[in-house]
């Protein structure tokens, strides 16, 4: 390399060449063990803050990691009763609805109750008639209660707003499962606050994954709440 270097071999511009591709390779593996010696230094410092300072959750401050179920209606009797008590259930459930909005959280089991009792409103179409004297406590208080909005599509579904009862689904659930059916993808359209979502058989359950959709802002948004696990769209089918 002396030799080399006093260019007895090489030519001047030769020796300059090759110490020009030769320096580059030397300042790469120095680089290198600048940026070894950082990282370890790095990883010491981390090290280090662990053992001194060590991660605590403070008890005040709880870490939730409880997935939200499905709602399950065991309630064979679920929207029976007299006009007033459909009501009062409607007004329950609307009034929770937007408690759990508000406060931007999931629905717990008893709260899912309250809910699941929403029938909407074809039961009660008196409920917006402002010339009933029987009902002008009622009409005054959904007026205040829903938005202008809510309330247009709450009046409008008067004619067409029944749900169809616990019994009758499981009526439908038995004749498919004599079909030969135990799962898969199951679409729910107009599915009101989900009440065949909710009277499901358990097997069929586990091996499905649910879609609903519905119009009505109300509904939709409690079918949501019902059923967090399911892909439910507030919207119109079509």
């Amino acid at each position: 390399s002396d030799l080399i270097n006093k260019g007895e071999y090489l030519s001047e511009k030769q020796a300059e060449q090759y110490i020009e591709w030769k320096n580059p390779v030397k300042e790469e593996e120095i680089a290198v063990e600048e940026a070894i010696t950082e990282v370890e230094e790095f990883v010491g410092d981390i090290q280090e803050d662990a053992v001194d300072e060590p991660e605590t959750v403070k008890a005040d401050e709880p870490v939730s990691t409880e997935k939200a179920d499905n709602f399950v209606i065991t309630d064979d009797a679920l929207g029976e009763g007299g006009a007033k008590t459909k009501f009062k259930n409607n007004i329950a459930a609307i009034e929770m609805l937007r408690t759990l909005e508000s406060e931007n959280r999931s629905a717990t089991k008893e709260e899912m109750e309250t809910l699941s009792k929403y029938v909407g409103w074809g039961a009660i179409p008196q409920a917006f008639d402002k010339n009933n004297d029987a009902w002008s406590n009622e009409y005054s208080q959904l007026k205040d209660l829903l938005t202008p909005q809510e309330y247009r599509q709450a009046n409008a579904s008067v004619l067409d707003a029944f749900y169809t009862s616990p019994v009758v689904i499981d009526g439908i659930y038995e004749a498919l499962e004599k079909f030969g059916f135990e799962g898969g993808n199951i679409l729910e359209p107009a599915m009101g606050v989900g009440n065949f979502f909710g009277k499901m058989p358990e097997e069929m359950r586990s091996e499905s994954k649910l879609y609903g959709v519905e119009l009505d802002s109300i509904s939709g948004r409690i079918a949501q709440k019902l059923y967090p696990d399911a892909d439910i769209a507030v919207q119109g089918f079509e």
